[in-house]
């Protein structure tokens, strides 16, 4: 992780206000953010939205940009996401920054209540919760806000779930003959130094919840991620388990060849990489946890409007499909189906539906916290420093 401390020094705020490329507009945004989540700027725009998409452009391109901070081009079809969000509206910034962690975001808005830095962020669901918490986000209430499940959106507007997706295996069929179907195979079968995770589940949600999925693999319960703990322990200790992670570059070159990872990675990777080497989605059957990603707006955004407007274009019917079109699972997906708006050829492309038919949600707080804190405290220790 970058230090953030030399990047961001603290600085008078007024002072420097035209040094950091502040608009009289964005200044007055951000003031109004630091109040009142309802706080309406002087022309009587009320930010907790929704917002008219007209107020929305043509404030949006004033401010000229938006500082999008966790949003890598390869993940979920981001890349024509985000392109067409640049051709319709303004340009995104700071695409070097895409690979952050969920905890890295939140790391990059807290820094930003000294550097104004970084407009809108995709984290993991329970880093939604964690971003209020810490007073890190300001709430919008964008145009489809109804077609939402209430269990996978704050109920003020703080954040709002865009997709999902499921853990399933990435299998690389050149190097792998013997196809995993469950966490049980991967333990039992010879896959040495194959296995690998998105990540440090310690900060990276994907990984997060594949260790979470071997849980209710291996205990069939939510209640304690701590079997999962165990199971990769023991992965490990027989050699399956390799630390690099399950990266495109990684999956590539055969360093990873059995990745645990959300599903509409792997189909995207099998597409992506065209045969060379040929990949396998399949989700496990004995254990696959469903992950929403949510949208979170930073408090002290620099670019307020368009911010704002990339939510409107997100939840959009164009920008859920696009979800599709990389594999995702949009968040408005029923809506759609019912309006008639899902291509046939679109839904064909995912793993058969019955894969899916054990696919559980973990949207209980509660249990999220308990889990996490449990993998901080035992992963080193128990995993990695065996």
């Amino acid at each position: 992780m970058v230090d953030m401390n030399e990047r961001y020094a603290r600085r008078l705020f007024f002072k420097q206000a035209g040094a950091l490329g502040l608009s009289a507009a964005s200044l007055s945004a951000f003031l109004a953010a630091c109040g009142s989540a309802t706080t309406t700027t002087a022309s009587s725009v009320d930010l907790a939205g929704p917002i008219a998409i007209e107020t929305l452009l043509e404030k949006a391109k004033k401010e000229g940009k938006l500082e999008a901070i966790g949003i890598p081009p390869e993940w979920a079809n981001y890349k024509d996401i985000l392109d067409t969000y640049t051709s319709k509206y303004v340009k995104v910034q700071y695409q070097a920054e895409a690979e952050f962690s969920s905890a890295q975001e939140l790391e990059v808005f807290k820094k930003s209540k000294l550097h104004a830095h970084g407009d809108i962020g995709d984290v993991g669901f329970k880093f939604g919760p964690q971003a209020v918490q810490q007073g890190l986000v300001t709430p919008y209430k964008h145009s489809k806000w109804d077609d939402i499940p209430a269990e996978l959106k704050d109920p003020k507007g703080n954040w709002c779930t865009e997709y999902w997706g499921a853990q399933a295996f990435i299998i690389n069929t050149d190097l792998v003959k013997n196809e995993p179907t469950s966490f049980k195979d991967l333990l039992n079968g010879d896959y040495k130094n194959m296995v690998g995770i998105d990540g440090d589940p310690r900060e990276a949600n994907d990984a997060f919840i594949s260790v979470y999925s071997a849980a209710l693999a291996t205990s069939g319960s939510l209640d304690s991620i701590q079997p999962g703990i165990d199971f990769f322990a023991q992965l490990k200790k027989k050699g399956n388990f390799t630390v690099a992670r399950s990266s495109l570059a990684n999956v590539t070159k055969g360093e990873v060849a059995i990745a645990i990872m959300w599903d509409y990675l792997g189909l995207g990777f099998r597409d992506q990489l065209k045969g060379k080497p040929n990949l396998k989605v399949i989700i496990p059957s004995d254990g696959s946890i469903a992950g929403p990603y949510v949208s979170i707006i930073n408090k002290t955004a620099p670019d307020p409007y368009a911010a704002r407007l990339w939510m409107e274009y997100i939840f959009s019917d164009e920008g859920q499909l696009n979800y599709l079109k990389g594999y995702a699972h949009p968040a408005r997906y029923q809506a759609l189906v019912k309006a008639g708006k899902v291509p046939t050829e679109l839904a064909d492309k995912l793993p058969p539906a019955e894969q899916y038919a054990n696919v559980k949600f973990v949207t209980d707080l509660s249990k999220l916290d308990a889990a996490a804190t449990a993998l901080s405290n035992n992963w080193q220790s128990q995993v990695l420093g065996q």
